[in-house]
Formats: C-alpha cells, structure tokens, sequence
C-alpha cells in the first residue's frame, strides 16, 4: 500500500514532459533521483540531467519536483516568496520520507540547481529525526556562502557535493547580489565562490561531509564552459554526475578536515578545522 502511494506521488511530482518510464515500480525498487531546476519554472535543466543519468545508466526513479510556482519565466517572484519556497521544502522532504517509509534501504540522492539548491537544503532541514537521503548534489546554489548548512547535513548520510563556477558571475555575482540570494542576502552567492564556513555554525562537524567542486579547465573537457548551466547539461550528467550516484567517484575539496590529535591524548579526532574554504579571487 505504501510502495502504491509512493508511486501515485511521484509520479503526480513530475513536471511537463516527464514520462512514465523514469517513474515505474521496477525503477522506484532501485532507488530514487530527485531534480529540482532554479527559479522560473522552465525545467531545461533538469530534464537534460534526467537524459544524462538515464544514458549512463542510472537505474533508479528519476523525478523532476517543480518547486517553482510561476508563470513561468517570472524569476523574481520565485526568488523573493520565501515562505512559499519553505512551504515547497517541506513538501519535498515528505515526498522523500514517504518514499523511504515505503521504499526502506534503497538509495536516494537530491539534486538542485540554483535557487532549486535552497529547496533541497531547506527540506534537508525539516525531514524527521533520523531519516536520512544517502546524498545531496547542490549545482550554483543561490544561497548566501557563510549559510549554515549544518542542520541539512544532518539529513545526509554521507555526502554533500556543492559545485560552484568563478565564471558564473552575472547571475550568482552580479544577480544575486541586485536581487538577492534566495535566503534574501544582496551579496555574491555559493555559486560563485563556494560555501565558507560560518562564523559560529550549529554543528561544525557536519561539515566534514561537504565537497566542493570548482569549475576548471578539466571540466571544460566535458563542455561546461563555466556558465551557470553547464553543471545540468547531459554529458556533465552522464560523465560526471552519474560516477557520482553509482559511488564510483567522490570528487571536489572538502571545506572542513577533521583535526588529528596526539596520540597521547587517546588518538582519533578533535572538532574539524576548515580547509581551503571558496573565496571570491
């Protein structure tokens, strides 16, 4: 009955253009992808991810969340309803403790893209105690560096991969410091520079599961030319993005490592100390 549910919902999440075949019990039995696009509604991004993942293989449910309320086009007005994108995050996180309710064990990873990463961050925050998704992938996200993401890490089990592009500058520089990153700060936003580690985070620990990945001349390879949209074309998904959610690869710096201790003090680790933490050039 559950697994029915579960089904019915996501299936119901999947925006303009989704077919069944992404969304089908045998996929749901292997785990779940769920996508979200950045603000305005139009979805190109996702669904060219969604084509990457299913070239390379990826075998699990693959849903698109439209968080946006639109019309479509009408960016500002997504960026700026703050309550109703919470309201939206918490939908998202009973979506997926519902799927793992009916569906336990199986792997799921949450993917946004620029304003759609601040969704997927604040439903990390709000999922119940102790339900956790194997792994969040946030790709320019819209959010302010020194945010605390602590309270979201707690809701991934093992990593957090943040992707950020120094080329990116007209809309997560410019842009989100005219109109704001969507936890309403004028500044350069995450997608530029990376997250920093806040001056007095809820639980820096956390932390230790975060990787950033920059944009480089390596990923130019793979035709991410540094723009904010390359990180969702269908060869980044396919020969990037893909290696990722089959564990297969774990790329990017980690923005905290933990701390080794004198052996004389009992051996293993003291509280994290950041690393080379994304900064503006």
């Amino acid at each position: 009955m559950l697994a029915a549910l579960a089904l019915g919902a996501l299936a119901a999440h999947g925006c303009g253009g989704a077919t069944p075949s992404y969304v089908t019990r045998e996929r749901l039995e292997n785990g779940l992808v769920v996508s979200l696009d950045g603000v305005g509604g139009y979805n190109w991004g996702p669904r060219w991810l969604r084509t990457g993942l299913d070239e390379a293989g990826v075998q699990t449910a693959i849903v698109i969340y439209d968080w946006s309320k639109g019309p479509t086009g009408l960016f500002v007005g997504d960026l700026v309803a703050k309550e109703r994108n919470l309201a939206a995050a918490h939908d998202l996180a009973r979506l997926v403790t519902n799927y793992a309710a009916a569906m336990p064990g199986r792997p799921i990873t949450i993917i946004g893209h620029s304003g759609g990463a601040a969704v997927v961050v604040w439903a990390l925050e709000v999922m119940p105690a102790g339900r956790q998704v194997d792994r969040a992938i946030l790709l320019a996200p819209a959010l302010a560096r020194d945010y605390d993401l602590s309270p979201a890490l707690r809701a991934v089990r093992t990593r957090m991969h943040v992707m950020y592009s120094y080329a990116d500058v007209g809309l997560m520089g410019a842009g989100t410091a005219v109109f704001g990153t969507m936890d309403r700060q004028h500044t350069v936003s995450a997608g530029l520079t990376g997250f920093s580690l806040p001056p007095a985070p809820e639980d820096s620990a956390q932390y230790l599961k975060i990787r950033q990945v920059s944009w480089n001349l390596d990923l130019m390879k793979l035709g991410h030319m540094g723009g904010h949209m390359g990180w969702t074309s269908s060869r980044f998904a396919r020969e990037f993005i893909a290696p990722i959610l089959a564990g297969a690869t774990d790329p990017g710096d980690p923005l905290l490592v933990a701390k080794p201790v004198d052996p004389a003090d009992g051996g293993g680790t003291h509280a994290a100390k950041p690393a080379g933490q994304g900064v503006a050039p």
